[in-house]
């Protein structure tokens, strides 16, 4: 995996050839390591080099990335495991049971949260919730009427615990007509 020894290298490297400020390394190490930190030290470099070498604008770490692709047997990394709370998404399903705030039909709405997992801690680095903290948030709220989540045992969540009371009427009563005819 990429080290910040190496990240650091790289970004010096870039910087020399592109004419960039005095401080451009620094500022950006830490996004520089978020984005190519999963993929080998070797993999990153050569990237790197190939970049510089082949175009004349500086990158991102996007095209970075891109280049990593673009290179045999490199690809992204492998994905990290997950586990059975998630069905080895990563992504915790959330449902909030809450009062309507004025006056109507209670509701529900549900979520995508990140799990516990390793598969999970990575889309935690991005704009998923970790589902802990999440379901505790939203139990805490005084309108709440109930919480579901994913569990081992159920990684995927029922209508019954996914939909309104009257999303699931509605939907019931369509079933009933359909069988009709």
């Amino acid at each position: 995996m990429a080290t910040d020894k190496t990240i650091g290298a790289m970004l010096d490297r870039i910087s020399s050839n592109y004419s960039k400020f005095p401080n451009w390394a620094e500022e950006n190490r830490q996004t520089w390591a978020a984005g190519l930190k999963q993929y080998p030290d070797r993999v990153v470099v050569q990237a790197v080099k190939r970049w510089i070498n082949e175009q004349g604008k500086s990158p991102n770490v996007a095209n970075i990335r891109g280049v990593i692709k673009g290179m045999p047997h490199t690809g992204e990394p492998e994905k990290p495991p997950g586990c059975r709370r998630c069905d080895y998404s990563g992504r915790v399903e959330v449902a909030h049971h809450r009062s309507s705030r004025n006056g109507g039909p209670a509701v529900c709405d549900t979520y995508l949260a990140a799990c516990d997992c390793p598969a999970g801690s990575r889309l935690a680095m991005g704009a998923y919730a970790s589902w802990g903290p999440f379901v505790e948030r939203l139990r805490a709220d005084s309108w709440t009427l109930a919480v579901y989540h994913s569990e081992p045992e159920q990684p995927i969540l029922a209508d019954v615990q996914r939909l309104s009371a009257q999303v699931l009427e509605s939907q019931t009563a369509r079933q009933r007509d359909n069988v009709k005819g």
